[in-house]
């Protein structure tokens, strides 16, 4: 397991390059739009916490602090952190966060990586290697599309599930990598597509469905999803 996860960090970090080239000292948009800069800043925090949780397990040291359970609610606090900061700082720090979760695998154990996740006594703490992978992914697609290259965002996409379908077989594990692949469908006007993963991902993570009711990246889908939503 620790060989296979060590590879898929290696994987993600070259993968990440793809948003990382686009990484440049511009101001914050003033309608809030995240800009390359504002994605990759973002992707850093969140390693950076999986990396300090995997060492926490493995050591016994303090673990990062809570943060609230709405996504869009810990999205502005984190934005609000990294907006202002200049393209170097934070093109360091994401090379520092995966250098940090790299060798916080390598110096866990089999018994430490399969212990529980602390935040998240469902799953074991290895877990959050292939999440945040993953969830690199689902930026680097969101970014291709908002540029409008949808060759590029499907590729990025379908490599972040395959990543995560690599790990994870339980439905419920898969669950949120199946939303994340809807809805690139979703931005392409693809129901058809869309669908099928929306209906996996609900029935295995209900709770899944009142995101689904705000995310703008089903705004095109959203008369075929009503149904399924009620």
């Amino acid at each position: 397991m620790k060989e296979k996860l060590l590879r898929a960090i290696d994987q993600g970090r070259e993968r990440e390059a793809e948003l990382e080239a686009f990484v440049v000292d511009e101001p914050a948009n003033p309608d809030g739009r995240w800009n390359a800069k504002d994605h990759l800043a973002h992707l850093s925090w969140w390693r950076w916490r999986s990396a300090q949780t995997l060492d926490a397990m493995r050591t016994g040291s303090e673990l990062p602090p809570p943060v609230p359970d709405d996504d869009g609610v810990q999205n502005a606090i984190i934005y609000d952190q990294v907006k202002d900061r200049p393209a170097a700082d934070v093109q360091a720090d994401a090379a520092e966060s995966w250098t940090a979760l790299r060798k916080a695998v390598e110096a866990s154990s089999a018994e430490d990586l399969a212990k529980p996740h602390p935040r998240q006594p469902e799953s074991q703490v290895w877990e959050a290697v292939p999440g945040a992978i993953g969830h690199a992914g689902t930026h680097i697609w969101s970014w291709h599309l908002d540029l409008g290259d949808e060759n590029r965002a499907m590729t990025a996409a379908r490599w972040a599930s395959d990543v995560e379908g690599s790990f994870f077989t339980k439905p419920e594990q898969l669950a949120e990598s199946r939303y994340n692949l809807a809805c690139v469908y979703a931005r392409l006007g693809k129901p058809d597509e869309a669908l099928p993963l929306l209906r996996q991902s609900f029935e295995a993570k209900p709770e899944l469905m009142a995101w689904a009711r705000k995310d703008r990246d089903l705004d095109l889908i959203r008369e075929a999803l009503a149904p399924i939503l009620l």
